[in-house]
Formats: structure tokens, C-alpha cells, sequence
């Protein structure tokens, strides 16, 4: 039995057709499901809690890396309560590409063509993941601090969200030459910078597939930490043009870190975490190893 979570709104709307894919296989397949749709914000965890402490064995989520984030949040949160009650943890985690970066799954090496998607969910195997709590809030991708924030108010505000939307605002920010005063704390080490982004990641892929972090794997039981100083125009578009590729982290304005716990401050009230954005919250993270069962 699959417990399908989708997100009617994932990709523009245009996300359901993944869904409807997928259910077409299912039922050629004679496979059994349920579909519960999200109809407001944090309902995906509210929906993740209530199946996970019933004993869902496998929960699908069909849109982006927002609905992954609330729904593992639901799943952690349900997974922390059944311990306290001593009842066993039995759900896994499948994921259908439904949203319009899908970096996640991109992440975690993992196809986002549907029906090869689907095929993981039924055949793969539930293997143990990490997750980042900041502050009391888990994170799949990434959590930061800087320019990132300001591009998605942008792409937010705009009509129109696609694929190239995250780049478009990106550039706009750099011509504007914003930058932002970073204190990070890097399991104990200080670290002050006038930068342009410093993120925590618990994967390689952001903005579509971009790789802002090779080097970061999903289930190595650490923190990866992200700084870009800011320097001149020349020099920082040639640094976003090496995130199509896989020298971003050699480029001389980019610093890399392996740790544990991390936090950072800056000018700045909001984080992105997971592409959603909190304003007047702690940016204190650690990693949650194998944290979660994920199909893949």
C-alpha cells in the first residue's frame, strides 16, 4: 500500500500530471494506494504525522523539495513520538519528481523521470538518510543565508516560476552587488566574512541542479558548509558560472566545510530553509544522522 502525499499546487499545477502517471502504472500493476492532497500550508506534515504513527509502511511525496521538507518533518516528528511511546517506526520515504528543481532527488542520485521513479519506490531499497535540524525544524537540502533569501522573495513575487527563474534573479542580485556581514560558528571554530551566500546542505544540488556542493552526500553523517565571499562583479559571475559544471567549490572565493554543528548570523532576519523562508529564527544546525528511511 502506498500512502500517496501530493501537492495539487507543486510545479505551477502542472505537477498532478506526474501524479496522474504514476497512478495509470499502479493501477496496470493492480498496486494499491490512496492519494491525500495538501490543501494549505504544513498540511503535507500534518498528513506525514497522522499516516507515520498509524503505521504506514511507505509514504510517496508527489511535489518538490518544499513538500519533501514538510513531510519530513511530519515523519521525523511521529517517528520521535512513537520512540517515546515505545512503539516501533516502520515508514519509509519514496519521493515522485513532481516539483520544478527536484534537487533532492538529484542529490540523492535518484532518477526524476516518473516512471523510473515509480520503479524505485516499489523495488528499491529503504536505506537510512540524514536531515539537518535547525532550530527545531528539519531540512532535506539546504538551509542559507544571503543572497539566496533575497532571490526567493524575488522568484516568490513573480508571476511566473520556472526552471531558469532562480539564475535570472541570481544575476539581478549580483549586478546589484549585494552583500552580507557572515559570522559563522563551524563546530566551534569562528569564522567573520563580507559575503554574497553561506548555507548548510545535506546535499549536492540546489536551484534545479545546480552544484553548489559535490562534495555533500545525503547519508555521510555530516553538515556541509558553504561560504562565498564577495568580491568583484567579474569575479563572482565567474564564480556562478562554474556552478553548471563541478569547479565551484576549487574557485578561490569559496570556502568548504566538513562539520557537525554550525550556525551562522548576518544582517539579515530571514533564512531559506528548503526554498521556505523563516523570519527571526536561529540559524543553529546539526546534523540528524540516518534520520529517515528513504526508497531509492
Amino acid at each position: 500500500m502506498l500512502d500517496m502525499i501530493v501537492n495539487p499546487m507543486a510545479r505551477r499545477g502542472s505537477g498532478v500530471l506526474e501524479v496522474q502517471k504514476a497512478t495509470s502504472l499502479l493501477d496496470g500493476q493492480n498496486i494499491p494506494y490512496a492519494l491525500h492532497y495538501t490543501k494549505y500550508g504544513k498540511h503535507a506534515t500534518e498528513i506525514a504525522y497522522a499516516l507515520t504513527m498509524a503505521g504506514a509502511k511507505t509514504v510517496v511525496s508527489c511535489g518538490g523539495d518544499g513538500t519533501i521538507h514538510e513531510i519530513i518533518n511530519g515523519i521525523i516528528a511521529a517517528r520521535k513520538q512513537l520512540e517515546r511511546d515505545g512503539k516501533p517506526f516502520v515508514t519509509s520515504l519514496g519521493l515522485l519528481p513532481c516539483g520544478t528543481g527536484n534537487d533532492f532527488m538529484r542529490s540523492a542520485n535518484m532518477s526524476i523521470d516518473t516512471e523510473a521513479a515509480l520503479s524505485a519506490v516499489l523495488n528499491g531499497r529503504a536505506a537510512p538518510v540524514d536531515a539537518i535540524n535547525i532550530d527545531g525544524v528539519y531540512e532535506i537540502c539546504f538551509a542559507c543565508r544571503g543572497i539566496d533569501v533575497d532571490v526567493v522573495n524575488m522568484v516568490n513575487a513573480s508571476k511566473r516560476k520556472t526552471k531558469n527563474s532562480y539564475l535570472k534573479k541570481i544575476l539581478s542580485c549580483i549586478f546589484k552587488r549585494v552583500n552580507y556581514e557572515f559570522c559563522l560558528n563551524i563546530d566551534g571554530k569562528e569564522i567573520k566574512q563580507n559575503g554574497v551566500v553561506a548555507a548548510v546542505l545535506n546535499g549536492a544540488k540546489l536551484a534545479g541542479g545546480m552544484n553548489f556542493c559535490p562534495e555533500a552526500k545525503v547519508d555521510d553523517g555530516f553538515l556541509d558548509v558553504v561560504l562565498v565571499s564577495h568580491r568583484s562583479l567579474i569575479k563572482n559571475l565567474k564564480c556562478l558560472y562554474k556552478l553548471t559544471g563541478n569547479g565551484f567549490l576549487n574557485d578561490d572565493g569559496v570556502s568548504h566545510f566538513k562539520a557537525k554543528k554550525v550556525t551562522i548570523s548576518a544582517n539579515q532576519n530571514q533564512i531559506d530553509i528548503d526554498g521556505e523562508l523563516f523570519a527571526d529564527k536561529k540559524f543553529d544546525t546539526e546534523v540528524a544522522p540516518n534520520i529517515l528511511n528513504l526508497i531509492r
